[in-house]
């Protein structure tokens, strides 16, 4: 499963479960949630299990929302990987 994000706000968010992130951007990312302090996830590295509500990414100065119609939540005990291709940022969720 892919889930995409952009840069034209939305409300909608990405809701992981005990989810371990490995930030492939090439650059730092900022992981902003609804109700949890932000998370600071240095380039190519791997974050510990997560599972607070994702409301947005900062990447560089900008800012990437889900782009999906309604909010998302990731299995549990996942990997996502977080890339960047022609200003859309990808989450790629493995099996779990």
């Amino acid at each position: 499963m892919n889930i995409c994000f952009t840069e034209t706000p939305s409300r909608k968010t990405v809701k992981p479960a005990k989810t371990v992130f490995l930030n492939n951007t090439g650059q730092d990312v900022t992981l902003k949630f609804v109700t949890a302090p932000d998370l600071v996830l240095a380039a190519y590295t791997i974050s510990t299990g997560i599972s607070a509500a994702i409301d947005h990414i900062r990447l560089g100065p900008a800012q990437y929302y889900s782009c999906h119609s309604q909010n998302v939540a990731i299995p549990a005990n996942c990997a996502a990987v977080l890339t960047v291709s022609n200003g859309v940022l990808t989450m790629a969720i493995s099996a779990c």
